[in-house]
């Protein structure tokens, strides 16, 4: 029924744990495939103890996408579900999707609700009050076309997603190329194939660690995030099967991106990409921030200009 895939890096205090949570599943039918990323540490001692309960996969570094792509290339499930090493499903997680699954078999994708949990137990659901809204008094919904959902909540959570797999293999997959964002690339294309499902119960743990290690799920600096979110959601402008109201959704967070972008660049003192970053923003969706950042940065270099010769002037 599902092939849980559990990709890994250096992450033998971790992984255990969160193969423990599957394995305590109060639903039986699946299998577990551990790709293991070209760990250096002691990750394959540590899945010995599993014996033939897990199948361990190794690979050269390569990734957390070249190790999803194995994962689902070797996966027998007819739904893939996914989980990072680091973080833990509630005993309940599969029979939920499940259920979801049997009441609804031709949606594309299943998703719950998830806990956030960062360094001294500060705790928050993934679900933000947009998305929370759409539930009403219910606690699941189905969205026929889910794209403007996925799109305007734009960070979300494979581990708390089961997908199915013959779908799954029609998009372009986990881009290796992309640092950040591969799994919003695969998230937004299945959003444009078919129904999505949504449980606003919390049934997965994410843990957010503080490890300086450069490993599968470690970010790669802000300014790398903004330009991986800017690459999927340009290609995501070329697709054809885009409505209107979809597109202008696109065009308003890619524009908000390039904003943000502008910003990391304005902090580095990089003036010039700053202000095309801000001039990009105002062509993809107009909008008086925009504007406001577009012209201030014009003006930036002439006041900082004037203010250095004054102070010059002072000085003699």
């Amino acid at each position: 029924m599902f092939s849980v895939l559990i990709p890994t890096y250096n992450r033998a205090r971790f992984v255990t744990s969160a193969i423990d949570s599957v394995l305590q599943q109060t639903f039986k039918d699946y299998e577990i495939i551990v790709i293991d990323d070209g760990s250096t540490d002691n990750t394959l001692q540590a899945l010995q103890k599993y014996g033939t309960r897990t199948t361990v996969i190794r690979q050269p570094n390569s990734g957390v996408s070249a190790a999803r792509n194995k994962g689902v290339e070797i996966a027998r499930g007819q739904w893939v579900a996914f989980l990072d090493s680091d973080d833990e499903w509630d005993q309940n997680y599969l029979i939920s999707q499940f259920e979801h699954i049997r009441a609804n078999p031709d949606a594309v994708a299943f998703v719950t609700n998830a806990l956030e949990i960062h360094p001294g137990h500060r705790a928050h659901t993934h679900f933000q009050t947009r998305m929370l809204g759409r539930f009403g008094t219910r606690s699941a919904i189905r969205i026929r076309r889910p794209f403007r959902a996925i799109i305007d909540h734009p960070h979300w959570y494979l581990q708390s997603m089961v997908v199915r797999r013959d779908v799954l293999l029609t998009t372009r997959l986990f881009d290796p190329a992309l640092a950040i964002a591969e799994d919003l690339d695969v998230i937004t294309q299945l959003a444009l194939v078919g129904e999505f499902g949504f449980d606003k119960r919390v049934f997965v743990r994410i843990f957010r660690r503080t490890e300086k290690l450069s490993n599968l799920a470690s970010a790669q600096g802000s300014l790398t995030a903004r330009k991986s979110f800017d690459t999927v959601f340009e290609r995501l402008d070329s697709e054809p099967a885009l409505t209107f109201m979809e597109r202008l959704a696109l065009a308003r967070v890619r524009s908000a991106n390039q904003r943000a972008l502008g910003n990391l660049l304005l902090a580095e003192a990089d003036r010039k990409q700053a202000r095309a970053c801000y001039k990009q923003a105002l062509m993809i969706y107009p909008s008086m921030k925009s504007l406001i950042k577009y012209v201030a940065s014009l003006f930036s270099a002439r006041l900082v200009y004037l203010f250095g010769k004054r102070q010059r002037l002072n000085a003699t």
